[in-house]
């Protein structure tokens, strides 16, 4: 079993967004001296005393999305976003993936921006953000089911086959304004000491869920070209807090969605003499405030808070549906509308009512080999269990070199409990970062369901002067 038709059955069944705020996932840009807004989103700690005068994101764009972006490229990226404000997500659908593997699917979006940062008198900061993200998550469909959707029924290397599935898939999306302050409590020779907090506010928020079994069955009907799908012994049950509607303003601040609090907490204590002047001289009297030290420890508590959803629909149904490749559209591009019209009876209410976000707990060690060379060590791990989990825990090493205006990374990630390793590669020259957290997958001419995140972003900035 693989992870993708679960994206289906759940986007494609599910219309949502919710409530998480995890941290961003993108290796090596969010442990670099230089990440700014982006490494405040992994520590809000880490703006405190920070070499930046001021830095402005215009936008910063990240997704997960797996090979078929090359097939479907006017619709490859970001499209998880989509999800909640389209009434039409087959396509996107097909190219999003699973950063993890089966019997996990894990896909994420967010779009960051415009957000903004400032250093106020060198040891204070203050930052300001926006952003939209979403999250994909649940349980899997076998690939063959999965494969059916993501090259369509009359794909010639799809086989006819039968057997049986059982999943269930969340979806959760929101837009947040977060304003984040930092602080260096003390600045010495031989140590420093940073801590930060974040507040956001989140609006827009969606939530919905899909849970379905029953039998499945892909029938030739017509040489290699025409197949159908049959589902039987079907049971299903799906909820939304809001109905898909097409995107706006107003979808975000409308009080028919949710809307709550969150925060995060943040400490960074940094070892090392201080550093000054262009080539290191520890005996030029000129402060430098570019990285001092030779090792980095940080720890944050992320997400913080809840959300209050409004009472929205949930219906179930069972019995037998049958699909071709029209049909297979229909229900890719509006399937919450047509199973609501195959359910058995009544709508009911559904009361998801006040929900804790997914806390996070992020622990780090960054150790300076040389001046620009820098390993990072960087593990994010859950708080809470069960169906509040967006994202599986992972451990992140990521040597890299780093100066002020260029950086190249090789993040490596451990992604969760089956251990799945992925080589990842990130990079910022002048104003554009660019990154991949997985480049055998988004490279792959397998087309498997396997996904890789990709982010691209854009951003000005000045350096404080040296004092």
């Amino acid at each position: 079993m693989k992870d993708y038709l679960s994206r289906l059955f759940l986007a494609a069944l599910t219309s949502a967004v919710t409530s998480t705020g995890w941290a961003q996932y993108q290796p090596g840009l969010v442990s670099s001296n230089y990440g700014g807004i982006h490494r405040m989103l992994q520590n809000p700690s880490s703006i405190a005393g920070t070499r930046y005068k001021f830095q402005i994101i215009a936008v910063t764009g990240t997704s997960s999305v797996n090979s078929l972006y090359t097939k479907y490229i006017s619709k490859g990226f970001f499209q998880s976003i989509q999800l909640p404000y389209s009434k039409s997500n087959s396509l996107p659908l097909r190219t999003l993936g699973s950063i993890t593997n089966a019997p996990r699917t894990t896909s994420y979006s967010e779009i960051l921006g415009p957000s903004f940062l400032i250093n106020v008198d060198g040891n204070q900061t203050i930052a300001l953000h926006t952003r939209l993200t979403s999250y994909l998550y649940g349980s899997t469909l076998p690939e063959n089911l999965t494969e059916a959707y993501r090259n369509r029924l009359f794909y010639r290397n799809l086989q006819p086959s039968s057997g049986g599935f059982d999943v269930g898939l969340g979806h959760n999306s929101f837009g947040e304004i977060g304003l984040t302050y930092g602080l260096q409590v003390f600045d010495g020779k031989w140590h420093r000491l940073k801590i930060g907090a974040t507040v956001r506010r989140i609006v827009g928020a969606q939530l919905s869920y899909l849970n379905a079994r029953g039998n499945y069955a892909i029938v030739q009907t017509n040489g290699d070209s025409e197949k159908r799908l049959d589902l039987t012994n079907l049971d299903y049950a799906l909820g939304q807090t809001t109905p898909r509607t097409d995107f706006s303003l107003g979808s975000v601040f409308s009080s028919a969605y949710g809307s709550g609090w969150g925060y995060d907490l943040g400490a960074t204590y940094e070892i090392g003499k201080r550093t000054t002047g262009r080539g290191y001289n520890s005996e030029t009297p000129m402060k430098d405030p570019r990285p001092a030290y030779w090792l980095r420890l940080s720890a944050a508590l992320m997400n913080g808070g809840s959300i209050n959803y409004p009472t929205g629909q949930a219906v179930t149904g069972s019995g037998r549906l049958t699909f071709d490749q029209e049909e297979l559209e229909k229900f890719g591009n509006a399937p919450t509308d047509y199973l609501t019209a195959q359910s058995n009876g009544m709508a009911q209410d559904y009361k998801p009512g006040k929900v804790a976000l997914p806390r996070m707990l992020h622990l780090e060690a960054d150790l300076r080999l040389a001046p620009s060379f820098y390993v990072n060590g960087l593990s994010m791990n859950n708080l809470t269990s069960g169906g509040t989990v967006r994202m599986p825990n992972m451990f992140i090493v990521t040597p890299r070199f780093e100066d002020e205006d260029v950086e190249f990374g090789l993040p490596v990630s451990i992604l969760g409990p089956d251990s799945r390793v992925a080589v990842g590669m990130s990079t910022r020259l002048g104003p554009i970062t660019l990154g991949f957290s997985d480049m055998g997958r988004i490279f792959s001419k397998k087309g498997d369901n396997r996904s890789s995140l990709a982010w691209i972003g854009f951003s000005v900035w000045k350096w404080r002067k040296k004092e």
